[in-house]
């Protein structure tokens, strides 16, 4: 089989591969919302971020959008440091070894 005709056959069954692969799906569901600790992280974060601005800023306006930035920057922290801990490999390393996978199986 030529990489040509491998390459079309990955494209017409790459979803339905990677659907059955429990590895990539665990990281693929490591990237969504994983429900209540979410929340608690973006509330902590607004609480810490708020008072922390009431000693810099007057201005009510401006202390609530700097809590609010600081909110969603807590929170990309916490869910970049979460991806690092749950999965050892990036969702496009994972596809590359599964292609090479189906690429064995079909070519034997």
């Amino acid at each position: 089989m030529t990489n040509e005709e491998f390459e079309k056959k990955w494209t017409e069954n790459r979803k339905e591969i990677l659907a059955n692969n429990e590895e990539y799906q665990r990281i693929v569901q490591s990237y969504k919302s994983s429900g209540w600790i979410d929340y608690i992280i973006f509330i902590a974060g607004f609480v810490i971020c708020e008072n922390y601005t009431k000693t810099i800023i007057n201005s009510v306006v401006l202390q609530y959008l700097l809590a609010l930035i600081g909110m969603i920057l807590i929170w990309l922290g916490y869910r970049l440091i979460k991806g690092l801990f749950d999965s050892k490999q990036t969702l496009e390393e994972l596809e590359e070894k599964i292609k090479q996978q189906y690429k064995d199986s079909v070519g034997n």
